[in-house]
This record gives C-alpha cells, structure tokens and sequence, in this order.
C-alpha cells in the first residue's frame, strides 16, 4: 500500500483531521499531481485555519503554478493566523517567502 492510499483510509476514518488533509496534500505535490495537492490543502484551511504550515505550502505551490496573486492572498492571511497565535517561526517563514515573491 502506497503512502496516499494509506492517508486516504485515515481520511475515510477522521474526514476532519487537519494532519492527515496536510499530508494527502503534500504527498501529491511530491507527485507532481498539483491541481490535487491544492485541493488538499485548501481543505485543511476548511477544517482549520489556525493550521500554520499550510499557508507556506499552499503559497509555494501557487507560485509554482504561476498564480501569483493567490500566493500573496494566503502569504498574508498565513502571517495574520501567525501573528495571532504568536507561531514566531511560522510568520517570519511566510514573511520571507512574501518578500521573495515581491522581489520577483
């Protein structure tokens, strides 16, 4: 059993679970199969938007798709969710990767 059939069984049995959404996302990012990576993690900001590590990820992955302004829309809502739970390296993570996307 491959690593996504894995997760999607974990997803079958906790729909909601923000962990496992991350995972089914980043396993087919690493797949190459980005339109469903995205998918995957605009659902775990449906389950929770407190989930940090998500917004590095989902903007990076826009930027990679070329959809620029989306990556700067979830950069910055990334830095307003850190900001508020003060997650310090979360924030300057995404603070870094909006001024590299400004530099471009």
């Amino acid at each position: 059993m491959d690593r996504i059939e894995l997760l999607l069984q974990l997803h079958e049995a906790d729909p909601s679970d923000p962990f496992t959404l991350f995972a089914l996302g980043f396993e087919y990012q690493k797949q190459g199969r980005l339109e469903e990576a995205v998918k995957w993690y605009q659902s775990v900001l449906s389950e929770d938007q407190d989930y940090t590590g998500v917004y590095y990820h989902l903007g990076k992955l826009y930027v990679e798709l070329g959809r620029r302004e989306d990556a700067e829309k979830v950069y910055r809502q990334g830095i307003w969710v850190c900001s508020r739970l003060q997650a310090v390296k979360d924030r300057a993570e995404l603070q870094q990767a909006l001024m590299e996307l400004d530099d471009d």
